[in-house]
């Protein structure tokens, strides 16, 4: 079987039955890892900003979805994409937004391969689809319905022309300003394709001795097609005052997670243990790859390749939603920094040489034996990420909240509190957290309080936000909004559970494992005070002897990761269970975490750690003692060390369970 592609240059225009099916698995793999269920709140605004401009035929000039900063400029450089977007949700929903996002991301690899391809055969390079499968790894926890799906693929296709002219003279180049103009009305990143084709502007000027070269006038093209965009001047700076919401000292640096540098080394300890299997890991392991090839082509590196690794190493090292570029920026030469070795001659080497252990292992690394054998391991592990992506095993690995699937994920998004509000009619003002703001957007009637679009929010709402939102008195804040809804995730919040324990002028009346939703007395008397049984009322009864048969039960052993069955962590249990706690509802808490615990079918050891809490505020001492001792089998909990030792010591006046 064989793949003919026309115009290859050095290539040969032919792909071997073996890279096409390695080439055929490898994309598998990213429409596999990107149909996951969506996460990302900031999907919600670029919905319904789409359908905001579709129905008004008309570009945002102030904000039209928050009440508090209506007054605010609202340059919406991402309208291109958000009015795809909302255009592909209208006809195929969220099954349509995941599909066309992982075909996407596909395409932006599909020309990754491409470009390495036109300048040297696959066939003949051992390192590429190593490289290309650690590559997809590190980008995957971006794999997200977002503008920079769209920036990536535009991204691609300026390097795949560029990469034509440098090499073979072939002038695509009238393409570039085509691409930019898109570009800049997807994505405020499109200042990254001017830096991209000035750097080769930069590298041939150099090469060539001359600077006006026909590149020369498409790159000013390029630049001056950006400022094609409904917002003019003002749109093209956008991105210069968006880059200032990266340093240091921003208000949003520190409070937004995707702002963090991915050399954290945080994501390698969950719940006190090493977990090496997960995202970081990969994006460390593509950096130290692309460092090493990029020290081994010193000599042969080209001028604009180093202005280009620097550049996205650089954006990269900013915050982890920037990974992506730097994969993608340096993923052929990575290839090619592992090709074959310069030291390493075509002709035959003598008895002697042939001797020495590194050149024996660079003759085999070009051999076709090695080729067959690093595809065969790539598609190995790409089979095998698969499945443990599909089963969700990856994703519990390191406790993430992602999911196989193509739905609103109910454990990051508030998708069933909004379905609450919008079933009861529940349109007055509203006081939301900060997260949750992007996706209700779209998701309810009314406008919200605050989302995570910051350059719109700005740091003066979102510094008060971020003061006052976390303090124990919150009658102040709430006096000043006058809200007549609050809805927050109640475990990161748990402050505001209390406070409204405490004030009378508030009521609950939704709780999931997520959220918590709270009305102003007085508003919607039709919606009344949760009860605990509509809490537990999906979940049965555990008495008696029940509850030591599910607390002494072993660990679920830990399946192959070859097994297509389904791994269930109880977060849902977990998630309802701990609002429970933070309400005083211990019993509720009790009942719900056993049900969790019973079906789990991974090891849970932060459920015995949660019901510890539970029995011990029930004063059950003996089972929150057996508890404590599960936890400490495997995790170092301070407090469930502490309590048990008051447990055994007799101070917390009940002896442990045998």
């Amino acid at each position: 079987m064989n793949l003919d592609v026309k115009g290859i240059g050095k290539s040969n225009g032919r792909l071997s039955s073996i890279s096409l099916v390695t080439t055929c698995t490898l994309l598998l793999l990213v429409v596999i890892v990107a149909f996951r269920e969506i996460c990302d709140p900031d999907i919600g605004f670029h919905l319904r900003a789409g359908e905001w401009i579709l129905e008004h035929f008309k570009f945002p000039d102030k904000d039209p979805f928050t009440y508090t900063v209506s007054q605010n400029d609202y340059v919406d450089m991402y309208w291109l994409y958000q009015s795809i977007m909302a255009t592909v949700n209208k006809i195929s929903g969220e099954f349509g937004l995941v599909l066309s996002n992982a075909l996407l991301i596909a395409a932006s690899f599909a020309i990754v391969l491409l470009r390495l391809h036109r300048k040297q055969s696959i066939d003949t390079i051992s390192s590429w689809s190593l490289v290309l499968f650690t590559g997809i790894w590190a980008t995957a926890i971006l794999f997200e319905p977002q503008p920079q799906t769209f920036s990536w693929l535009y991204l691609n296709l300026i390097l795949l022309v560029l990469d034509d002219y440098y090499e073979r003279g072939e002038s695509r180049l009238f393409l570039l300003p085509v691409i930019m103009l898109l570009w800049t009305n997807s994505h405020t990143i499109f200042v990254l394709g001017w830096f991209v084709v000035g750097a080769y502007v930069v590298s041939i000027t150099w090469r060539d001795r001359k600077i006006w070269t026909p590149l020369t006038v498409y790159a000013i093209l390029s630049i001056a097609v950006s400022f094609i965009n409904p917002y003019f001047a003002k749109g093209v700076g956008f991105p210069f005052s968006q880059y200032q919401l990266l340093q240091t000292l921003s208000v949003f640096k520190n409070t937004i997670a995707e702002n963090g540098s991915p050399l954290s080394l945080d994501g390698y300890t969950v719940n006190g243990q090493f977990v090496l299997f997960q995202p970081l890991f990969a994006f460390h392991s593509f950096l130290l790859l692309s460092v090493v090839a990029f020290l081994r082509r010193l000599g042969r590196v080209q001028l604009h390749e180093v202005i280009i690794f620097g550049l996205f190493l650089y954006i990269a090292v900013l915050g982890v939603k920037n990974i992506g570029y730097f994969v993608f920026g340096t993923l052929p030469m990575t290839v090619y920094g592992f090709g074959r070795d310069s030291s390493a001659k075509d002709s035959v080497a003598s008895d002697e040489t042939m001797q020495q252990p590194m050149n024996r292992f660079s003759r085999w690394w070009n051999s076709a034996q090695a080729r067959l054998a690093v595809n065969g391991v790539s598609v190995g592990m790409s089979i095998i990420l698969m499945v443990t992506i599909i089963t969700n095993a990856y994703y519990l690995n390191y406790r993430s909240n992602d999911r196989f699937g193509y739905r609103y994920n109910p454990y990051t998004l508030p998708v069933k509190a909004a379905q609450f509000l919008r079933d009861n009619k529940l349109e007055g003002k509203i006081l939301n957290h900060f997260s949750f703001g992007g996706f209700l957007i779209h998701a309810i009637p009314q406008k919200v309080f605050i989302d995570g679009r910051n350059e719109v929010m700005g740091e003066e709402l979102f510094g008060e936000y971020y003061t006052h939102w976390n303090l124990v008195n919150k009658k102040p804040f709430l006096n000043k909004y006058q809200p007549e809804i609050v809805i927050f995730p109640h475990q990161n919040d748990f402050l505001w559970v209390h406070y409204f324990r405490q004030d009378s002028t508030w009521r609950l009346v939704y709780a999931d494992e997520l959220s918590a939703i709270y009305l102003k007395n007085g508003y919607a008397n039709h919606v009344s005070r949760l009860d605990s049984t509509v809490l537990m009322r999906h979940f049965p009864q555990i008495v008696g002897a029940q509850v030591d048969s599910i607390l002494q039960r072993e660990y679920p052993g830990s399946p192959s990761l070859l097994s297509f069955k389904e791994r269930y962590f109880p977060q849902q249990e977990i998630g309802l269970s701990t609002f429970c706690y933070y309400d005083d509802r211990f019993d509720a808490a009790i009942q719900i975490g056993l049900n969790g615990l019973a079906r789990s079918t991974v090891p849970c050891p932060e459920m015995y750690y949660n019901l510890g809490n539970y029995f011990w505020e029930k004063k059950d001492f003996a089972h929150s003692a057996y508890c404590y001792e599960r936890i400490l089998r495997t995790n170092s909990e301070q407090l469930a060390r502490g309590r048990l030792a008051q447990i055994r010591s007799g101070s917390a006046q009940h002896p442990t369970m045998q």
